[in-house]
C-alpha cells in the first residue's frame, strides 16, 4: 500500500514517468509478497476455526457417529456452510462498490462546484476533504452491518433450531470452503492488479500489435483490477474472521445448544 500511495501521489504531482515506473514496479512486488503473506494469514486462520471446532465437539458431547456426513441435517449444513463465503464475499465486494460510487459523486461535485480544482488554477479555493474522508468511514460501518449479521446469526440459528450435529456441518463447510475461497481472492486480486500494470508499462503485444493505454485490453485490464481490488483486500482477509469468528461463536453458544430438546434443537429432525 506504501507504493501504492505513492504511485498515486507521483503521477498527482506530474513527476517524471521514470518515477511512476518505479513505483509501479515496487507496488507489484508487493502484490506478489502480500499474496504469499497472506496464505500464512489463512493457514493460521483455518487451524484456529479447526481447533474451535474440536473444542465444539469436546463441549457438546457429540461422538464420531453422530456428525459422519452420511447424516442428512450434516451433509445439508455442510452445503449450506460451503454457500456462506461465497455469499459474504458478494455482499463485501458491493459494499465496496457503493462506497466508491458515492465518493465518485462526492469527487464530481466538488469538481462542479469549486471553481479550478480540476484545472489546477492557481489561487482556487481547497477541496473539502473532510466530505470524502466522512463518506468513507460511515460506508466503511454502514456497509459491514449485513455481513455481520450473516455470519454471526447462522450458527446461532442453525443450533437453536437444528440442534448441534447441524452447526457441525455448518462449521465444516464454512472453514473448508473460506479457505480455498480466501486463497483464490488473495492470489486472483493481486494477479490481477498486475496484469493491468503489465498493460500499462507496454508489456502487451497482441499479433505483433502493442495495446497501450486506452486499448480496449487496458479497458479490460482497468475492469479486472477494479474487482480484484475489493477481492484481494476485502473479501479475501475478512473470511479469515469468519472463519473463527463462526467457529467462536458455535463453541460460546454450545451449552445452550444442549439445553434445547438435548442438542437437537426445536425442529428435532430425529423424530
Amino acid at each position: 500500500p506504501v507504493c501504492d500511495n505513492a504511485g498515486g501521489i507521483a503521477e498527482m504531482a506530474e513527476l517524471p514517468e521514470d518515477v511512476r515506473e518505479k513505483t509501479d514496479a515496487l507496488d507489484a512486488a508487493g502484490n506478489t509478497t502480500a499474496a504469499i503473506g497472506k496464505g500464512f494469514a489463512i493457514g493460521s486462520a483455518c487451524l484456529v476455526g479447526l481447533a474451535l471446532f474440536g473444542a465444539f465437539i469436546k463441549r457438546t458431547g457429540l461422538k464420531a457417529e453422530d456428525v459422519t456426513i452420511l447424516s442428512p441435517i450434516v451433509f445439508a449444513f455442510l452445503l449450506i456452510g460451503a454457500m456462506l463465503p461465497y455469499f459474504f464475499s458478494a455482499m463485501t465486494m458491493k459494499s465496496v462498490g457503493i462506497a466508491a460510487a458515492e465518493m465518485v459523486k462526492e469527487v464530481a461535485h466538488q469538481f462542479d462546484t469549486i471553481p479550478g480544482l480540476l484545472a489546477g488554477t492557481a489561487g482556487h479555493a481547497p477541496p473539502d476533504h473532510a466530505s470524502c474522508i466522512k463518506i468513507s468511514t460511515e460506508a466503511s460501518l454502514r456497509e459491514m452491518v449485513a455481513p455481520a449479521i450473516l455470519v454471526m446469526s447462522t450458527p446461532i440459528i442453525s443450533g437453536i433450531l437444528f440442534g448441534t450435529t447441524a452447526v457441525c456441518g455448518l462449521l465444516a463447510g464454512a472453514i473448508s470452503s473460506s479457505v480455498q475461497m480466501a486463497i483464490s481472492a488473495s492470489n486472483t486480486g493481486g494477479a490481477w492488479d498486475n496484469a493491468k500494470k503489465w498493460v500499462e508499462k507496454g508489456q502487451l503485444f497482441i499479433d505483433g500489435v502493442q495495446q497501450p493505454k486506452g486499448s480496449e485490453c487496458h479497458k479490460a485490464a482497468v475492469v479486472g483490477d477494479t474487482v480484484g481490488d475489493p477481492l484481494k483486500d476485502t473479501s479475501g482477509p475478512a473470511l479469515n474472521i469468519v472463519m473463527k469468528l463462526m467457529a467462536i461463536l458455535s463453541l460460546v453458544f454450545a451449552d445452550f445448544f444442549v439445553s434445547i430438546n438435548h442438542g437437537k434443537g426445536l425442529i428435532d429432525w430425529h423424530s
